[in-house]
């Protein structure tokens, strides 16, 4: 089962956090005044788990072990961002850009450490900024499939409320190792997720325990964003967060086709895993090349489109010959 929508939506939520960065934060970062911001454009990465708790849990339904869906996930992430990796530390180095700013200059234990995607786990520093999200996915995965592993995958009541309860309790008590092996603080944005597909694909109506976890889960999920996120408004949190939710409900009750339509926002979602892990330091770089000699609006539309078509060869020339090799190694065929 292929839903366009997804598609769509990813590729929105990409677009929203590369203008984010493009904008708000590289005007923060470098002391460049600009009237051009996207302040809110972060939301992009919330909306993210949440999407991806929705299509990890259609992903496992096709999957007969635990084994063979983290074999898939492995397929479908680490070939992209070791590509991604290379060609950011290229252009890097090319550009000689180190000199420039701290956040260019890595040192080669972090370098090496990223390609395993738990450097961050291990304390190491990211490549770039924008992979800080990908731990949180890392872990969910793991999650799901020792829940697959358990026989417990579809008994999301049993395990989201457990985790309602640890959650509950870190946010009073910190739980150090526990919080950082489940990545507590964005687990049940995932859970809201998974939520959802089971009011999505359910026959009869969903039975109402799906809408008592939904806000739960998005009650604790706003509190432990504070606070890890201690930067960020919760005035924001508290409208934004539940507008996301609200926008899944329209989705999944209504099953709206509009962003389906869009062969734009379907192609920005084709590309937007690439162009997540792509755009932030190259378009660091770009910028600070082309605000020398344009306007900043040119100079962000410029980068944008550069990011994309960088994403673009990615996704289509670099990306399948390796996950080819990679796919013939794993599952032998």
């Amino acid at each position: 089962m292929r839903i366009k929508e997804l598609d769509a939506f990813r590729g929105l939520a990409a677009l929203g956090v590369v203008l984010y960065h493009y904008t708000t934060i590289y005007s923060k970062d470098f002391g460049i005044e600009s009237s051009i911001y996207f302040p809110h454009g972060w939301l992009g990465v919330p909306f993210f788990f949440i999407l991806s708790g929705f299509v990890i849990t259609l992903t496992i339904e096709r999957c007969t072990s635990g084994w063979q869906f983290l074999k898939k996930r492995f397929v479908r992430l680490y070939p992209t961002f070791w590509i991604c990796i290379v060609i950011t530390l290229g252009i890097t180095w090319i550009t000689k850009s180190q000199s420039i700013d701290p956040m260019f200059d890595r040192h080669i234990i972090d370098i090496i450490l990223n390609f395993t995607m738990f450097h961050e786990l291990l304390k190491f520093h990211h490549v770039d900024g924008a992979y800080w999200s990908l731990l949180p996915e890392l872990l969910f995965y793991l999650l799901m499939a020792f829940l697959f592993i358990i026989k417990k995958v579809d008994k999301v009541l049993w395990y989201n409320g457990a985790l309602l309860v640890i959650c509950l309790l870190h946010y009073f008590f910190p739980i150090p190792i526990i919080s950082r092996l489940l990545d507590l603080n964005y687990v049940l944005l995932f859970m809201i997720g998974i939520c959802f597909y089971k009011m999505y694909t359910s026959k009869k109506k969903p039975p109402l325990y799906l809408h008592g976890l939904v806000i739960a889960n998005l009650s604790l999920a706003i509190a432990l964003y504070s606070v890890v996120r201690p930067h960020l408004e919760l005035t924001i949190l508290l409208i934004a967060f539940p507008i996301i939710v609200l926008f899944f409900y329209v989705f999944v009750y209504l099953k709206f086709e509009l962003f389906g339509r869009s062969k734009f926002l379907l192609f920005l979602g084709f590309i937007s895993y690439p162009l997540y892990l792509v755009h932030q330091l190259v378009g660091y770089i770009l910028m600070l090349y082309f605000d020398a000699y344009m306007p900043r609006s040119i100079s962000i539309l410029l980068t944008t489109s550069i990011a994309i078509l960088i994403a673009t060869v990615i996704t289509y020339y670099l990306e399948p010959p390796l996950k080819s090799l990679i796919k013939k190694i794993l599952f032998k065929r």
